[in-house]
């Protein structure tokens, strides 16, 4: 299938960046569109698109949409691999070369795609999840560089207008982009955040989450993400493009039942204080109106991939020794001697700890993974001196 195809070349800068404004920043000024030409990607021997996906998270939202009509795979799909720091190979390389669509994380997370479709010819079709989170699903305002049109040979970003936020900031917009029938009430979402309380410097965070690059734990933006590979896939197979568009729609639908849980969990738990390992589930704690009250030094530490100063593990110790937090939320995918000590003595304190990982299991889809996660932490939440030990 010879489909002339646009190009997106997003060069990540720093990775784990912290803040709206940083990782705005990111987006806009570093995310650069290569001269754009034709290709015939990967489609497969049957006529089947070649979806890439930089991790089996997006892999997760991708084959929900393709179903059975398009190859869908993911470069890193291994707990033991950290997209942060991945190294990618020659293989990578030919595998996005040879892909109709790229879909990848971006902010930062995953550079080496950004680097890979750089170092590309130009002709690979791409969608960046942070940059979909902070167009609020508005396909001219970036995410996708087949959306928004394309200038000559210099490229221009289209990422500049983008700032990536939580879902707690992103629902009014997104719901004007909702074009597949959902008639999203007040009481399933619940966008109002004076309603909702999701004002954080008024909820004590310790740190702001909304520039918190792990998007796929808002799952808002996971629709917003699935909506654009439904559309990409139509524009290379016309001939199921209904079914591409019914795949997002149902898609979506188990995104609604999320997201009422989420709400369930706001309402009953709002302003509850947790503690994290890592600041991987972040979008999920702010949808859910929780209260994060790890050391603000000790988040810093863990973004630069430093060791903690003692003061600040001092401070982490205090906390769980007082057993204030009624549940601590882990990454064992990012796991050290110091968050295995700390993780051991919450669970002596009878603290729930909840692991909120950065791989999608092989037995699980993405939906039912997320879903599976926010029982967890509702569960954790409901009996915080059960001791139940990892959700």
């Amino acid at each position: 299938m010879n489909t002339p195809r646009s190009c997106h070349l997003g060069r990540a800068g720093s990775h784990r960046a912290g803040g709206v404004t940083a990782l705005a920043g990111l987006t806009a000024a570093t995310l650069l569109l290569g001269a754009c030409g034709s290709g015939t990607g990967g489609t497969s021997e049957g006529g089947k698109p070649t979806v890439v996906a930089s991790t089996d998270m997006w892999a997760g939202v991708a084959k929900a949409v393709a179903g059975d009509e398009a190859e869908v795979e993911s470069i890193i799909d291994s707990e033991e691999a950290d997209p942060h720091s991945y190294e990618s190979t020659p293989r990578d390389a030919a595998r996005l070369d040879r892909a109709d669509l790229v879909v990848y994380n971006g902010g930062g997370y995953d550079a080496f795609v950004s680097q890979l479709l750089s170092d590309g010819d130009g002709t690979t079709d791409g969608i960046e999840a942070v940059s979909v989170a902070g167009s609020g699903g508005d396909a001219g305002s970036g995410g996708d560089a087949g959306s928004g049109g394309h200038s000559g040979a210099g490229g221009h970003s289209e990422s500049e207008s983008s700032s990536p936020t939580g879902s707690a900031q992103q629902h009014a917009e997104s719901e004007q982009s909702h074009e597949h029938g959902h008639e999203h009430t007040e009481s399933e979402h619940q966008h109002t955040e004076s309603e909702q309380g999701h004002e954080h410097a008024e909820s004590g965070h310790g740190h702001q989450h909304s520039g918190n690059e792990h998007v796929w734990y808002d799952p808002e933006t996971a629709r917003l993400v699935a909506e654009r590979i439904a559309a990409r896939l139509g524009e290379l197979r016309p001939d199921r493009a209904e079914k591409f568009e019914r795949n997002a729609t149902e898609f979506g639908d188990r995104v609604d039942e999320i997201e009422r849980n989420i709400t369930e969990l706001r309402n009953e738990h709002h302003g509850t204080e947790v503690l994290t390992t890592a600041p991987v589930a972040d979008h999920l704690l702010e949808n859910a109106g929780l209260t994060d009250i790890t050391p603000d030094s000790f988040v810093r530490t863990v973004e630069a991939g430093n060791d903690p100063a003692a003061a600040t593990v001092a401070e982490l110790q205090e906390l769980v020794g007082s057993g204030r937090p009624a549940a601590l939320i882990h990454n064992p995918q990012t796991a050290s001697p110091l968050t295995e000590r700390i993780t051991e003595r919450a669970r002596n304190n009878g603290i729930p700890v909840v692991a909120m990982p950065e791989t999608l299991p092989d037995d699980r889809t993405y939906s039912e993974w997320l879903s599976g996660r926010v029982t967890a932490l509702d569960t954790a939440l409901d009996d915080n001196t059960a001791g139940t030990g990892g959700q």
